[in-house]
């Protein structure tokens, strides 16, 4: 009789299980980012497997939104952390920051998409995004390099214009260089001066 290789057979299952998973946080992150209605039907369908397996993997819908969030998270992470770490300027980090994600969502869509939906929910991603943005904010409201002294309000002119800027390039082509007319654009809402920026 053969011997079995439980170690090989448990490997086996936790690989079955971390395919599964990843295929019902694609549906759902696919049915976020179309904006339509995320239900456990819905994701079950579109990941193809039974409602007994999104069980399995998560509790309710909103604990697959909050995965589907940390795993934008990691995107914006690996967008933007290398080359922020490496920049001692507030203004400069946002502009880096900025552009980065803009440049992003022109070549890719669907992430473009996701952003925008998820914005609109309170998730651990979006409150991340405003904390590190506050943080830069406050820095330059400090050094006195722009005119809006409430970094929240600061952080919701930012954030507002780069998310109605996602939502253009969702719905029509993306002319040239536009990254840097929106970043200048809000830049100078935050009342950050137009020659300094060009500098950076």
């Amino acid at each position: 009789m053969a011997k079995i290789n439980l170690a090989r057979r448990a490997k086996i299952g936790r690989d079955r299980r971390a395919r599964t998973r990843a295929q019902i946080l694609e549906a759902g992150a696919a049915l976020l980012a179309a904006g339509a209605a995320l239900t456990i039907d819905a994701v079950a369908e579109t990941a193809a497997v039974a409602k007994g397996t999104f069980y399995y993997h998560f509790e309710n819908v909103e604990e697959l939104v909050a995965a589907v969030s940390v795993q934008l998270g990691r995107s914006f992470d690996e967008l933007l952390t290398p080359a922020r770490a490496e920049l001692r300027d507030p203004i400069a980090r946002l502009s880096f920051a900025f552009t980065q994600c803009l440049e992003k969502a022109i070549s890719d869509n669907e992430w473009a998409r996701l952003v925008v939906q998820t914005s609109q929910r309170p998730t651990e991603f979006a409150r991340s995004v405003r904390d590190n943005l506050k943080v830069d904010l406050a820095e330059a409201i400090a050094q006195g390099r722009v005119t809006v002294r409430d970094p929240e309000l600061a952080v919701d002119i930012f954030v507002g214009i780069w998310l109605q800027v996602t939502r253009g390039i969702i719905e029509r082509a993306a002319p040239p260089e536009l990254s840097w007319h929106a970043l200048e654009a809000a830049l100078r809402a935050l009342g950050s001066a137009p020659h300094e920026n060009r500098k950076l």
